[in-house]
């Protein structure tokens, strides 16, 4: 998940009351971010993809005031007409088809607005725009572009100065040589042609989802700005583009709509208008346990930023923001009303059913799993299931399988489902190369396979050691692993040589039990440790925990 830099001086001014480091930790975790700690000056938290709208210290601040009730309600924001234009030209249609547009005025762009801008781009870009695939964003110096502009694509021949460049390139050098067109050419593979967006003087000022031209820079002296969103997608390019002019509107800016003609329509942006859903407050009390009246029902509705009447009895109208990107289902409204009451407020229950439980037997031995291994010295993480192919595979130094991957994902960084614990936990020890060593971490937790007969797929449960410290070796992890099967109570195992790309070579070794792979150990390889940014040994271990219950058990 994406984790924001927030500067706390800024933060309580757009929160509107002075709080202390500590009383913000306290409470923002309430609202659905994860504290992450923070400095003199600023601190981070790591906002769920489903909340777009808190990825800047603006819409981080709107929210938490509304949730303090400091600024409750729905707060609605406008767009003026204006001249500006853009004319979409058909050719775009098989490459990049969607662009939506706004301009912005009346902005002081000192360095802290400039800080949070870019963080904004880069984070939206990152989750609601797939690493830029689905949604690209840019910002331009509003008073360097002659309109009215057109969308149009261009062969690679085409020059012109890309960003923080000073000599034109063209298209075909940009993608072969720029660092973003290095980093982004893969979005645009196999196309013939190329979008960009040209002013009325014939300049490039952008060619999506790249680059912008180096002449409509933004810096210190820019007070206005135009705002292009290009995509795969319409009803997501709105969506960051209502985040982005709503967010500038609150630093003061004033938002003016833009008007994009395409081949066969005419469109309007933004569209700031607000939702409406029906919320049935019997609904949300069953689902609630709760006793909600209208009244109450109202207020926990607007600390959460809405605005809602009573349509009939039990039945509310709720106005949503233009800015929520998350809200699909009277569900969501639901939930909301949740987070406003208080999670910490439910009076834990056991269901009334009429079924005797009892605990599995894997998840028992699990259980005791994990007791061995905290009394190995280890200290037990939890991480997600959810994982993606960089991980998985690159940063593991290993060629892309074939895994389970979620549908409609909200974010790149999590849409498969792991196959393998490790690489779960060579990321806690990326995110945390500021604490001391050693750092010798377990986890024991589920992975998905996918059947080799292509009837499905299985959860398996796994464990994973990983030592890491200045001495961490191959003889470590070895005597842990030995050391493990002994206090289980299996001594008829073999261990044997074994190459894994993500190990070192001579270094690695494999367990077996009655001709079965149990656990696969070693060193990790040099190249893994340079690619999750490590600088210090790691020494590892995956164990099949199924596998291994079935040899106690079975």
């Amino acid at each position: 998940m994406p984790t924001i830099k927030v500067n706390t001086r800024e933060f309580c001014n757009f929160v509107g009351k002075n709080m202390s480091v500590d009383e913000i930790a306290e409470r923002i975790p309430m609202l659905g971010v994860a504290w992450e700690g923070h400095t003199n000056d600023e601190f981070e938290v790591e906002v769920f993809p489903n909340r777009p709208d808190m990825l800047s210290v603006e819409g981080l601040a709107r929210s938490f005031s509304s949730f303090l009730g400091f600024k409750k309600g729905l707060k609605k924001y406008s767009a003026e007409q204006s001249e500006y234009m853009i004319t979409v030209d058909g050719s775009v249609s098989k490459v990049r088809p969607i662009i939506v547009s706004c301009v912005i005025k009346g902005l002081d762009f000192n360095d802290d607005l400039i800080k949070s801008v870019m963080q904004l781009q880069e984070k939206l870009m990152l989750t609601h725009g797939r690493k830029r695939k689905k949604v690209a964003i840019g910002l331009h110096d509003l008073d360097k572009i002659n309109f009215p502009l057109t969308y149009t694509t261009v062969n690679d021949n085409v020059r012109f100065i890309p960003l923080e460049f000073n000599e034109e390139m063209s298209i075909k050098q940009i993608l072969e040589t720029h660092p973003k067109g290095k980093e982004y050419a893969h979005i645009l593979q196999g196309s013939q042609n190329y979008p960009v967006i040209i002013d009325a003087v014939g300049r490039i000022i952008s060619f999506p989802p790249i680059i912008n031209s180096e002449h409509t820079k933004i810096n210190e002296n820019t007070k206005n700005i135009f705002v292009d969103i290009t995509a795969l997608d319409a009803k997501a390019a709105m969506e960051v583009l209502n985040i982005i002019a709503t967010n500038l509107a609150d630093r003061g800016g004033r938002i003016f709509r833009v008007k994009i003609k395409y081949p066969d329509s005419l469109i309007y942006t933004p569209d700031l208008s607000t939702r409406e859903i029906n919320v049935d407050l019997k609904y949300a009390n069953k689902i609630l346990g709760l006793n909600l009246d209208t009244e109450q029902a109202i207020e926990f509705l607007k600390r959460m930023g809405y605005d809602a009447i009573e349509l009939r009895k039990d039945v509310l109208k709720v106005q949503i923001p233009c800015y929520r990107t998350d809200i699909m289902h009277e569900f969501d409204i639901v939930e909301d009303i949740a987070i406003a009451y208080g999670y910490e407020n439910f009076d834990a229950e056991i269901p009334n059913i009429s079924t005797i439980g009892g605990e599995d037997q894997l998840e028992a031995f699990a259980t005791k799993i994990r007791s061995l291994l905290v009394g190995f010295g280890l200290q037990e993480v939890l991480t997600f299931i959810l994982s993606n192919k960089n991980a998985l595979f690159e940063k593991m130094n290993l060629k892309e399988q074939d895994i389970a991957e979620t549908a409609n994902s909200k974010t790149s960084e999590y849409n498969v489902v792991r196959n393998w614990l490790l690489p779960s936990m060579m990321d806690v020890l990326a995110r945390n190369k500021h604490n001391d060593y050693p750092q010798n971490i377990f986890e024991v937790g589920d992975c998905v396979e996918l059947a080799s007969n292509d009837i499905g797929a299985a959860t398996v449960k796994k464990m994973c050691i990983v030592l890491c410290h200045a001495k961490a070796s191959f003889s470590e992890i070895k005597s842990i692993v030995e050391s493990f099967m002994k206090n289980i109570g299996i001594e008829d195992y073999a261990i044997e040589e074994d190459n894994h790309d993500s190990f070192i070579p001579g270094r690695t070794a494999k367990l077996i039990i009655k001709g079965r792979e149990i656990a696969l150990f070693g060193e990790i390889h040099p190249i893994v440790l340079e690619k999750w940014g490590l600088e210090m040994p790691v020494a590892a271990c995956e164990m099949n925990v199924n596998w291994l219950f079935e040899e106690i058990f079975k």
